[in-house]
């Protein structure tokens, strides 16, 4: 039995993807290679690891490649995630983005690297990244919440913090993410809603961050996604915070997998809300096919649905996916190299997949 590494997998998907978006091929840039390799050093067929690896898509974006990392799936300690979600991070930055940035990364993260912060008990960390036609367009490190952290934030955040709890006391801190663009970087907080919370009870936070006049477009965008459904269970959503330039914007993450009734056919209903928006679903429909190896029907699951609003931005959908071919691949490895090959090929216009066959 050919049993190919899970970075085989997920760089010949990226590869594959790449050429479809016109982004440059993340298996060919030596940082993220590596930060792959070391990530993702485990062979398919050998048990789950979780969503180690999960391609992601954003509507605000477009046609952007991005990925999403837990550098050793369920198996690596929360500290070994945290140093290579560190590393592998600040050497896309220090790569595309120059010293300056990767100081200013330095800076920020100094807390995890020192080990100032406690890990124990926390999920460690993540890294993601994505790549548009001109190169990468940011790189981030997620790291969970840990006892301290609030110490180590700017002001601005901590602001933030306090005014989201007072407006929606089910919030508590979950993962803080250190973001890093081409232009400017930033951090964000954010926090898992502790108890069962309707799309009406995020008003009054809304409105304390000015955004109660996106909340209607919200509660209609995240109800209809989830077939009619209005509470999100416990546990089961996160809520982030972040600033862009003088506004804040806000994001839902929705894991469908803590969702007793999740829609069994997402795709087509996110696909919906799109159709007034032809160039988002344009878009949308490349990252699907691209995302497709041969031989599939679909490109996967989705893992997360997230909603994003801002004052000058209507709510907007992005999603995590879980491949086919790489949770497939988890269960039962392909049985020859060719078949490997194979699953990593070039996507034809005939090879068009039935997104109806997929949630």
């Amino acid at each position: 039995m050919y049993s190919p590494r899970a970075s085989t997998v997920a760089k010949s998907l990226l590869s594959r993807a790449s050429r479809h978006l016109l982004t440059p091929d993340p298996s060919e840039l030596p940082e993220m290679s590596t930060a792959l390799d070391r990530s993702l050093d485990w062979s398919m067929g050998q048990g789950r690891h979780g969503d180690a690896f999960e391609p992601t898509y954003s509507e605000t974006r477009g046609s952007a490649l991005g990925f999403q990392v837990e550098p050793g799936g369920d198996q690596a300690s929360a500290s070994d995630k945290t140093e290579l979600s560190t590393e592998a991070t600040r050497a896309v930055i220090a790569a595309d983005m120059g010293r300056e940035a990767a100081r200013w990364f330095d800076t920020r993260t100094e807390p995890f690297r020192t080990r100032q912060l406690s890990w124990a008990g926390g999920f460690g960390a993540n890294f993601s990244t994505a790549l548009d036609g001109n190169g990468v367009v940011e790189a981030s490190a997620t790291y969970g919440w840990t006892p301290g952290m609030t110490g180590q934030f700017p002001d601005t955040i901590v602001q933030m913090v306090r005014i989201a709890q007072q407006a929606l006391p089910a919030l508590e801190p979950f993962y803080t993410t250190i973001r890093c663009g081409r232009s400017a970087g930033g951090q964000q907080i954010t926090f898992e809603l502790t108890q069962d919370t309707s799309f009406a009870d995020l008003a009054p936070l809304m409105e304390a961050f000015g955004l109660s006049h996106r909340h209607a477009g919200l509660t209609t965008l995240g109800a209809f996604s989830l077939g009619a459904r209005y509470t999100l269970p416990a546990r089961s959503t996160t809520l982030t915070l972040l600033r862009s330039g003088p506004q804040i914007e806000l994001r839902l993450d929705i894991n469908l997998d803590a969702l007793p009734d999740a829609p069994q056919v997402l795709l087509p209903l996110l696909r919906l809300p799109m159709a007034e928006r032809p160039g988002a679903l344009a878009s949308f429909d490349r990252w699907l096919t691209a995302l497709t190896p041969e031989g599939y029907g679909g490109p996967g699951s989705v893992n997360v649905l997230s909603i994003r609003v801002r004052s000058d931005m209507p709510a907007r959908i992005a999603v995590y996916l879980r491949p086919v071919s790489f949770d497939e691949g988890e269960r039962q490895a392909p049985q020859t190299p060719e078949m490997h090959a194979a699953a990593a090929g070039e996507f034809r216009a005939a090879d068009m997949p039935d997104w109806r066959a997929y949630r």
